[in-house]
């Protein structure tokens, strides 16, 4: 999926990789330390590599689901077209045979490998007799040439699926969705009711559903093939004004797919060669090219809905990660201490933390690969018995596995920067310590007050955010209206700061973003207008980020109806003061957890919401698609 993306990602994963490379050969102290330090803790390395594992799986696993829908629909231009890449139909037998004419100067030209002209409609048939007797309302019933159906097309189109003799007078060709409906088999008697009047034919033989032998009209595929004339004398027998319908099948030069590249162009000569007869009725179909886009559309569709679900997930590994390193770094506190003291610098130490991450997220991506790979077999399985419990008229899609190297490329690529971009930021943190306390594994002292430039900064950046929300409001663009102003109200924090108490400024700020989030669809109705989720997972997760973050900055207001158990003087009032000590010392590390387990619980909700909607409206489509009735004749 998506090989639009590829250069890029693969463009980004050189780039940091190339980066942690040049430092491992111009430093090899730095590398030394790095590899040591993944060698001598194997246990800390097993548990970051777990947790990038986490975004590289679901990432690789929701591209392998929509290759599969992918390929899955695509298998339709093999049973149900084969070589046929555009469709001529014509109303009239008359200008059926105008159209054929006129088209056969298209037989000597490059872009296309065959011409085969057919007639066809739609009837009803039966089978057997007595509790055995079956029927079919909706049959498609063709005359074709045996002989030119078996060599149309070029080589690569994997063939007709006509080839053999024409059946004679009284006989017919079933493909196999046919015959399995009908229950039949070679030699038996199937009744075909043609423009009214029955008409019993013997099987003559039962072919595959595939190429010409599987060409439908809608999502019927249940085909059988007469001799030619057989329709048109049907049709004069009956009287009346019903005939069938003359269609001519073009195939482009290449192969089954590859052909559909020429559709463009081959439409454009075929409506030069038909001339007056495009206005009169006679339409051109680029069947082909419809249905591959169909199936890339449907595959991107279905992958990225799953992408979206696990986005959640993804953010959740990612703050898994980056409480993991944080932890590592508390563990190591007088290891970095150390080396600060004998004059280590804090960019060379960053270095270090940068090789030591991207050997774990070199490692963990090629993991993911393999998790990926089993997260999306199973959502296939689950998602087959659904689709296999429709039938074809019903949007039924029997799923074929498949995976393609596009997408284990950016799945890895992804993985892969999601994990090395975490360890970069995070090392850059961990790195300022004060190298007295971090020696003597002392509590930190405080904050540090932010530099005045990075102040100024942040004010910069948030005016112009504010300025980039008030079109991004007025228009109602999704990810606009709800990115903008939360990044502006974070961005302004550090100089609101300075100008007021830090607690005051941070849950006023948790509230403004969190008051935005849930009202803005409100005012702004229009705001999912645009389709795409990305707007559903940056609202999720601004929602979740914000609430946790007014949590983590009022821990006092939360804990203050408890503290008459915690300060207890009992074994009891001790147990609760231990357990509320950590995590209000660590606020920033428990506002990850809260935050990590705050969106596996938002996904699940948002699941069930998702799986409920969907339930609601369930039987109102099914009234509205029935109109009251329970059988339709």
């Amino acid at each position: 999926m998506y090989p639009e993306r590829t250069p890029l990602l693969v463009g980004l994963l050189v780039i940091c990789a190339a980066v942690a490379a040049v430092i491992a050969v111009r430093r090899p102290f730095l590398r030394k330390l790095a590899l040591r330090q993944v060698a001598r803790r194997r246990g800390e390395a097993t548990l970051v590599v777990a947790g990038s594992v986490l975004g590289t799986a679901i990432i690789v696993g929701s591209l392998v689901v929509g290759d599969t829908l992918n390929f899955s629909v695509k298998q339709g231009a093999y049973t149900n077209l084969g070589p046929i890449d555009e469709i001529v139909a014509s109303p009239t037998l008359a200008q059926g045979d105008q159209a054929a004419d006129r088209l056969e100067r298209l037989r000597g030209d490059p872009q296309v490998d065959g011409l085969l002209t057919v007639r066809g409609d739609q009837a009803a048939a039966a089978s057997g007799s007595g509790g055995a007797r079956r029927a079919e309302p909706r049959v498609n019933v063709w005359e074709v040439d045996f002989a030119q159906a078996a060599v149309f097309g070029g080589a690569g189109d994997g063939g007709s699926g006509l080839a053999g003799p024409t059946p004679a007078a009284g006989e017919t060709v079933l493909n196999a969705d046919l015959a399995a409906t009908m229950g039949i088999g070679a030699g038996e008697l199937l009744t075909v009711y043609l423009y009214g009047r029955p008409a019993p034919f013997r099987v003559a033989r039962v072919v595959a559903t595939n190429g010409v032998a599987g060409v439908g009209t809608g999502a019927v595929t249940r085909n059988a093939f007469f001799a030619p004339g057989t329709l048109v004398q049907a049709a004069r027998v009956a009287g009346g004004t019903a005939q069938p319908q003359t269609f001519t099948f073009v195939s482009n030069t290449g192969g089954v797919e590859q052909g559909s590249d020429l559709s463009d162009a081959v439409e454009a000569k075929i409506r030069a060669a038909l001339g007056p007869l495009a206005a009169q009725g006679t339409s051109v179909d680029k069947a082909k090219q419809g249905l591959l886009a169909d199936a890339e559309a449907a595959g991107d569709g279905l992958g990225s809905f799953f992408l979206f679900i696990g986005s959640f997930s993804i953010i959740a590994g990612v703050l898994l990660l980056v409480n993991i390193f944080v932890m590592l770094a508390e563990e190591r506190k007088s290891e970095l201490g150390m080396l600060r003291a004998i004059g280590m610098k804090r960019s060379r130490l960053v270095r270090s933390f940068i090789i030591e991450g991207t050997v774990y997220a070199l490692i963990a991506s090629l993991v993911g690969i393999v998790v990926g790979i089993g997260v999306g077999r199973a959502v296939v399985v689950v998602a087959a018995r659904i689709f296999n419990s429709f039938s074809a008229e019903e949007g039924g899609l029997s799923l074929a596995f498949n995976v393609t190297p596009t997408s284990l490329v950016n799945g890895f690529a992804t993985g892969f920067l999601i994990a090395f971009l975490t360890v970069a930021i995070t090392s850059m943190r961990i790195s300022r310590v004060n190298i007295i306390a971090a020696i003597r594994d002392l509590p930190a002292e405080g904050e540090r007050r932010t530099r005045r430039r990075w102040v100024v900064a942040s004010t910069i950046l948030a005016a112009l955010f504010g300025v980039a929300a008030v079109p991004a409001i007025a228009n109602s663009a999704g990810i606009g209206t709800y990115l903008y102003p939360a990044l502006a109200v974070l961005l302004l924090c550090p100089l609101l700061v300075r100008l007021a108490p830090k607690r005051w400024v941070y849950t006023g700020a948790s509230l403004a973003v969190l008051g935005w989030g849930l009202a803005a669809n409100t005012l702004r109705p229009k705001v999912f207008d645009d389709g795409t989720t990305v707007t559903f997972v940056i609202l999720g997760t601004m929602l979740v980020f914000s609430a946790v973050f007014l949590v983590s900055q009022n821990q006092d207001l939360i804990t203050r109806p408890f503290r008459p158990l915690i300060l207890r003087p009992t074994p009891g009032g001790l147990a609760a003061r231990l357990a509320v000590a950590y995590p209000v010392a660590r606020r920033f590390r428990t506002g990850a957890i809260l935050i990590m387990y705050s969106l596996v619980v938002f996904t699940l909700v948002l699941i069930t919401v998702l799986g409920g909607l969907i339930d609601a409206t369930v039987d109102n489509e099914v009234a509205n698609a029935s109109g009251g009735f329970a059988v339709r004749a």
